[in-house]
């Protein structure tokens, strides 16, 4: 699934394009909102004509003071909206947790867009929302909403009573997605946590740089050669942690040194909990690496990394925007003499094509 960035949230996925809304969805919205099947767990919810307009309104202005918020979702094949979604706050919530919404017409659930535009929801909010925390609360009893926010990487961190005036309601769930933190002081590096994962990661053969039988001091010499260039001030880590403080996921960025090649970074050591292998965190680590190397080093030009063939791993960079550049044909020696392909990968931070002597 390509990723086409344009900012927040924005973006196109397989099936869906999520835009910035306009004043003229009105209609759309309206009837989308006031149809009562796409309120059937919560009836008390269900605004009408008039109270869309002024949600619409509100979250127009939310665009306009953010650059991010609900987007229409529209149906790539047809243009035709089928649903809102996105991220926003809320008067008198905490400034720093976003609000993830996905609702979609009646007529086309059941298709596993919820899950897709979840996903991408979630994978923005982690890109290029770092200093807030997505949070989605629903009723225990709402189960296609629980599996769409356990499928976008939201996890279940506790609950949430009702005001008064719905006293015999059963607490929301509430459930809160990963974040990025960025680390470039080796000292606040949690080391004993970073090489537990790096290890389990081995053992479940993931390329990382080591067999899956290497003992914890040889992966700790190999962390420790990367928190040597944090300490030199030309490198960060990221970590992926989920709305628990779980640690999901990880890689650091090495800025080059050498003269001429100082427009470039290179992403080392990408990895992320065996545990939550198809939930999505390999996307939401790697958009949320993305938005770091943005931030940390705004002047780059060109990214690169390599990867072991065999995995699938072509593809999926593919998806989120690198182009295959270069193959060393069983590059890399495994032991008992088998080798792999060693392939090297590169990306402009805008996800723009490739430049340069007639590279497209």
């Amino acid at each position: 699934m390509t990723i086409q960035r344009r900012s927040a949230v924005e973006q196109d996925t397989a099936r869906l394009r999520l835009r910035r809304p306009r004043p003229d969805d009105l209609p759309a919205y309206v009837a989308l909102h006031t149809d009562p099947r796409t309120y059937a767990h919560a009836p008390h919810a269900m605004p009408d004509e008039a109270r869309c307009r002024e949600r619409l309104e509100a979250d127009l202005e939310h665009w306009a003071e953010h650059g991010y918020g609900y987007v229409a979702v529209e149906d790539r094949a047809s243009g035709q909206v089928v649903g809102w979604g996105g991220v926003r706050s809320w008067p008198g919530d905490d400034p720093h947790e976003l609000n993830l919404y996905y609702r979609l017409a009646h007529h086309r659930l059941g298709e596993g867009l919820g899950r897709e535009l979840a996903r991408a929801v979630v994978e923005a909010a982690v890109e290029d929302l770092p200093e807030h925390r997505v949070v989605a609360r629903m009723a225990p009893h709402n189960t296609a909403s629980v599996a769409t926010a356990r499928r976008a990487g939201l996890v279940l961190v506790g609950e949430q009573a009702h005001p008064q005036d719905r006293p015999d309601d059963p607490p929301s769930l509430v459930w809160a997605g990963p974040r990025l933190a960025a680390v470039t002081d080796p000292e606040q590096v949690p080391r004993e946590e970073v090489l537990d994962l790096w290890l389990r990661v081995n053992r479940a053969g993931g390329a990382v740089g080591s067999l899956p039988d290497a003992p914890r001091d040889a992966v700790a010499a190999a962390l420790d050669a990367h928190l040597a260039v944090l300490a030199d001030r030309h490198g960060v880590l990221g970590l992926l942690r989920l709305g628990d403080g779980r640690l999901a996921g990880l890689g650091f960025w090495h800025r080059e040194t050498t003269r001429g090649y100082t427009h470039r970074l290179t992403l080392w050591r990408v990895m992320t909990d065996p545990d939550r292998r198809r939930q999505g965190t390999g996307r939401q680590l790697v958009r949320g690496l993305h938005g770091l190397a943005r931030r940390w080093a705004p002047r780059s030009r060109l990214w690169l990394l390599d990867y072991r063939s065999g995995l699938g791993l072509g593809g999926f960079y593919a998806g989120l925007g690198w182009v295959e550049v270069g193959r060393v044909p069983a590059g890399i020696l495994l032991r008992d003499g088998e080798t792999r392909d060693d392939v090297l990968m590169a990306r402009v931070p805008d996800g723009g094509p490739l430049g340069g002597d007639g590279l497209t």
